[in-house]
């Protein structure tokens, strides 16, 4: 399945123009085109509705983030939020259920996306550290990489907004025990 690799998102002349490229097509050519669906939201139910829609696009897995903007901000907000588990379909047991109930509480769902853009990413962060002969280092990942670097500043860490994805990339090595989790 395919997806977009967003770089922009920009309105102009009432129309919704998308810089950016599929994910299975290379090399690479990001240009800008129109959205022919999110042009006639915006035009039919107007800006908060379209961003409603642009968030909908990357929490189902249609846009990617090429570069950080409010809605993969947003869409970090949403997954962190208890209501947002009924409606993840990463966790869903069974589609077809999933499915139904995301059909049925179309209007709950729409809120909760309206909650996400509105809400601001938590001002503390963490990071991952361990001792090394006696000396604090810290971890950095890039995302999508296979390995993890440590460094000796904790400017150079990855800064992680919220303490569970911190947990969840430390699970993913092993001899993690030892490293632990503070406030950046």
């Amino acid at each position: 399945m395919s997806y977009e690799i967003v770089k922009n998102i920009k309105i102009e002349d009432d129309k919704v123009l998308i810089k950016g490229a599929a994910n299975n097509a290379i090399p690479r050519d990001y240009v800008y085109w129109e959205c022919h669906p999110l042009t006639k939201t915006l035009k039919e139910k107007g800006q908060k509705a379209l961003e409603i829609e642009i968030l909908r696009a990357y929490e189902e897995g249609n846009f990617q983030s090429g570069t950080q903007n409010k809605y993969t901000r947003a869409l970090k907000i949403l997954r962190h939020m208890p209501e947002y588990e009924k409606f993840n379909w990463h966790t869903a047991q069974n589609l077809d259920n999933y499915t139904k109930y995301k059909a049925t509480h179309e209007q709950e769902f729409s809120d909760l996306l309206k909650r996400a853009l509105n809400s601001k990413l938590p001002e503390q962060s963490y990071v991952i550290t361990k001792k090394v002969n006696e000396q604090d280092v810290y971890f950095h990942y890039r995302k999508g990489a296979s390995f993890a670097k440590w460094y000796s500043t904790i400017d150079k860490a990855t800064k992680f907004n919220f303490e569970e994805d911190a947990k969840n990339i430390k699970k993913w090595f092993t001899n993690s025990e030892n490293w632990s989790i503070i406030s950046a």
